[in-house]
């Protein structure tokens, strides 16, 4: 044995133990980490909406470096075949949002996402124990590792000569590497909202939005929301006489008239008519406002000014879907618990608040006025201006076109639910605001839209369905 002791240096062999134990149990940490938010809507057919805008859909496989999402089937690029999408960990950042749409699950993954719901919301003993104590070791990380550095500065006197100063900062590693692995994201406040229903405000697109949602799970980067009515964008090109979209909308076109039909029981936003044979076009004049809301199994005909071959229709569809958003896009800003069924459409549909200012806002805002001099009585540009305006946070100004409009709202497709529902969007913005205007405040809660008077005033008005 002393022949042994004399070749080899018991305190480079203990400094050597020590830091493979520690580099191996650090390993194991990092290989089976993974965001719990991800980890939901891991092995489930998801979209992928990139920060850019492009979107990728397929099934995610999540590891914990990153995720692949493989497609069902293989895609044709410019000079290759590719079968899956791969983003690292490193690019969670350029992540929008993740969505899995609920009326798409098979039922085995509606019952695998009903189990999981079920486990999280209604947890047995050993679950809550292990929430527990992964929430103490959250809230005492700080005071752990500084323990855990005391402990080792009085264990180095004893055992000076097998503890070296490499495997102490080794140790060190290792003691922050199990508080980050237990978990270092635990907020009480919104441990408070966990299972309840709440108002999220997300970014997209340099607009603040806001969505109501139930609120699942959080981690360092991501929010886990659950039953998301979300308006999904969509674009029908109205080169066909007759088509439909995923059988929730029915597009007949007949000569320069255009007669929607709505199939679900969520109302359908009609945005603009585009009328360029590019979606990415932009310009001013390709395209026309509509502005137009077609409640559930309603049918609304449209007359619009221009009305050429290559045109394509921009509209809003409701989809129900699980959304989980980076942190560093979405805050929860209102417990929704106690919201009336009535304005969640005027949430859905909501406006949003620019974050930025926009040069194509203020071509469509100048047109609009030079339009309203030639049509003065017209409740469709007094609508549309009051929309722009409202994007613009002119609010003022806003609510007196928007009230114009909605006095003539028999002369508006939809006879006006669109008009009240920003007046009503208009009011919650007031409300809401730090800085609002006590002018602008007193005004709407005084209107006669909110006290159900009719108007007094009798306005000539056109035919309902022509814009």
């Amino acid at each position: 044995m002393q022949a042994f002791f004399d070749v080899f240096d018991v305190t480079l062999l203990a400094t050597g133990g020590v830091i493979i134990l520690i580099t191996m149990f650090g390993a194991y940490l990092r290989s089976s980490r993974c965001d719990p938010c991800l980890k939901s809507f891991d092995n489930y057919m998801v979209t992928l909406e990139r920060a850019d805008g492009k979107v990728i859909w397929g099934e995610l496989e999540l590891e914990s470096t990153g995720f692949e999402l493989s497609y069902r089937d293989s895609v044709q690029d410019s000079n290759h075949i590719e079968s899956s999408y791969v983003l690292y960990g490193s690019e969670f950042s350029e992540i929008q949002a993740l969505y899995r749409y609920v009326d798409e699950l098979e039922p085995e993954e509606r019952e695998r996402r009903q189990r999981d719901l079920d486990k999280y919301f209604h947890p047995g003993l050993l679950v809550r124990l292990t929430r527990t104590f992964q929430h103490f070791f959250s809230l005492a990380g700080e005071s752990l590792t500084e323990v855990l550095g005391m402990v080792m500065g009085r264990l180095r006197k004893p055992a000076g000569r097998y503890i070296g100063e490499v495997s102490d900062d080794h140790f060190m590693r290792f003691s922050n590497a199990v508080v980050g692995s237990v978990g270092s994201t635990y907020d009480p406040l919104l441990e408070r909202f966990v299972g309840h229903k709440i108002v999220v405000e997300v970014v997209e697109d340099g607009e603040a939005h806001e969505h109501v949602a139930v609120f699942k799970n959080y981690s360092a980067d991501f929010f886990e929301l659950l039953d998301v009515q979300y308006p999904q964008a969509r674009s029908l090109n109205l080169n066909v006489q007759e088509q439909t979209l995923r059988d929730s909308v029915t597009i007949v076109r007949e000569k320069s008239t255009l007669r929607v039909t709505n199939h679900t029981v969520h109302p359908v936003l009609l945005v603009s008519l585009r009328l360029g044979a590019s979606e990415e076009a932009e310009a001013e004049t390709e395209e026309e406002m509509l502005n137009v809301v077609v409640d559930g199994g309603e049918t609304i005909e449209l007359h619009p000014e221009e009305f050429p071959d290559d045109a394509s229709l921009m509209l809003r569809v409701v989809r129900e879907l699980d959304m989980v958003v980076p942190r560093a896009r979405c805050v929860i800003r209102h417990r929704a618990d106690r919201y009336e069924p009535t304005v969640i459409p005027e949430i859905i549909f909501d406006l949003g608040v620019m974050l930025r200012g926009d040069s194509r806002l203020d071509a469509k805002e100048a047109r609009l006025r030079r339009q309203l001099e030639e049509m003065p009585d017209s409740a469709h540009l007094a609508s549309n201006l009051g929309t722009v305006l409202m994007q613009k946070q002119e609010l003022r100004e806003a609510l007196v076109w928007l009230e114009r409009a909605y006095a003539a709202r028999y002369a508006l497709p939809d006879n006006g639910k669109r008009t009240l529902m920003l007046i009503h969007e208009l009011r919650r913005r007031t409300n809401k605001s730090a800085k609002r205007s006590t002018v602008i405040a007193t005004e709407v809660q005084n209107h006669s839209l909110y006290v159900n008077k009719e108007a007094t005033t009798q306005v000539q008005v056109g035919s309902r369905a022509v814009l």
